[in-house]
């Protein structure tokens, strides 16, 4: 299932809402000046990140209005389901296309539109390169805790500096940037896999949507740093990081290891960790005192700030475990495709993380629409909302959801009073 919607589109979804249907519309002289910036960057590479050319189908949506534009004739036939208000590759014409809203593309932006064009390149070959691991979602729930974002902050911060800098001074910064990493994960077993699993899936999107998108050396840094700083760079503490992670953490170990390691997307296989392949390419013993480490990078100030947000978060952690752990609630099966938006996401240690917004899912079972909070389930296996009357037939409604059931499933009473489960027909 994606389960992703970029950090920047944060503001122009916001602002999408006051805007009028007019101008929220595909219009196809703009979006062709769109695809044809999306093409002169992917024909400059010419196949030299990923030994395949980046250049492939796209299609610009506005979910609101309906309308689009493709950047080849359409194919004959119904146009297939589009990911809602979050991008993603889709299948159409026999072809693997993909699909971007119109908001997420800033107009006055081109820097970052054009990023965000080539990223999306990057997912529609991403198969084809075998970076890909089927149910491939990290479920990176202890990105939501204090210590979790403490350890992240500081490997960030640490990144920042080595991208930003050169000779000893980089050196430094990489293996304090490593040594943060490790000890988050020794903190948080099963850390690493998941980390990975995003990284890869997503941060190699981000990472050449920069790398792809640069003219120089000196560009790419300069985009990752501010990838870094856009989440690391900033005295409050950052949004919600389970699901943004990588859209920091890619862009800076790719430029890291391009300065370190040349070949390393030659080496790359989809279970590998960009962390381990940058230290093998430094050649520094790692740091060992993480008090003084961390010290480097205004640590003491990180903790205060994330423990203050971490009391608040706390009140708000009571208040979902009532409606999604206490009360009676729908689950049903998480397998199969959607979108969510990440922003705003809280997670419920031990039990995962209720997303907000507009979240969808195509399942076996049927489909889910909810805007006023999902649960997915630390393991990813199953999906939970509130439930306020009882539930009949097979179309279910609640607050802020519906269901719709396919045949050959029906709703059944769950173990936990006034609770419910979608199960297969006996």
């Amino acid at each position: 299932m994606q389960t992703r919607s970029h950090l920047n589109a944060l503001f122009p979804l916001l602002l999408l809402g006051a805007a009028t249907a007019a101008d929220a519309q595909v219009q196809p002289e703009l979006a062709q000046r769109y695809f044809d910036e999306a093409t002169k960057l992917c024909e400059r590479d010419a196949g030299r990140l990923w030994g395949v050319s980046l250049c492939g189908p796209l299609v610009i949506f506005d979910p609101r209005t309906g309308t689009r534009a493709t950047s080849q004739p359409e194919p004959e036939g119904p146009p297939p389901r589009f990911p809602g208000f979050a991008d993603g590759p889709v299948s159409w014409g026999g072809d693997r296309w993909f699909a971007i809203p119109l908001f997420l593309l800033p107009e006055n932006d081109a820097d970052v539109r054009q990023q965000l064009m080539l990223h999306g390149l990057f997912h529609r070959i991403q198969p084809e390169l075998a970076f890909t691991q089927g149910n491939d979602d990290g479920f990176n729930e202890h990105l939501d805790t204090l210590e979790g974002r403490v350890w992240i902050q500081l490997e960030w911060r640490a990144l920042r500096r080595a991208v930003e800098a050169s000779g000893s001074d980089r050196a430094e910064a990489i293996v304090d940037a490593l040594a943060f990493r490790r000890e988050r994960r020794r903190l948080f077993p099963g850390a690493a896999d998941n980390e990975r699993r995003d990284e890869i899936r997503e941060g190699l999107a981000s990472y050449t949507g920069i790398a792809a998108w640069a003219s120089s050396p000196d560009d790419a840094h300069r985009a990752a740093a501010s990838a870094l700083a856009g989440l690391a760079g900033s005295e409050s503490p950052p949004p919600p990081l389970v699901g943004n992670f990588e859209a920091a953490s890619g862009p800076a170990y790719g430029v890291l290891l391009d300065d370190l390691m040349p070949g390393w997307r030659r080496q790359l296989r989809s279970t590998s960790d960009l962390g381990d392949l940058l230290g093998s390419a430094t050649n520094r013993p790692p740091t060992m005192d993480l008090a003084v480490a961390a010290a480097r990078y205004d640590g003491a100030a990180l903790r205060k700030a994330e423990e203050a947000r971490d009391r608040a978060q706390q009140v708000r952690v009571t208040e979902l475990r009532g409606r999604f752990v206490e009360g009676p609630v729908l689950t049903m099966p998480a397998v199969g495709s959607g979108t969510s938006n990440t922003n705003g996401s809280v997670g419920i240690p031990g039990i995962g993380t209720v997303f907000f917004g507009n979240f969808t899912l195509s399942a076996q079972w049927g489909r889910l629409n909810a805007n006023n909070g999902v649960l997915r389930s630390a393991d990813g296996t199953t999906l939970s909302v509130p439930v306020t009357v009882p539930l009949e037939a097979t179309t279910l409604q609640g607050d802020g959801w519906s269901a719709t059931m396919n045949t050959g499933w029906v709703v059944r009473p769950a173990a936990r009073p006034g609770s419910f489960a979608v199960v297969r027909e006996d």
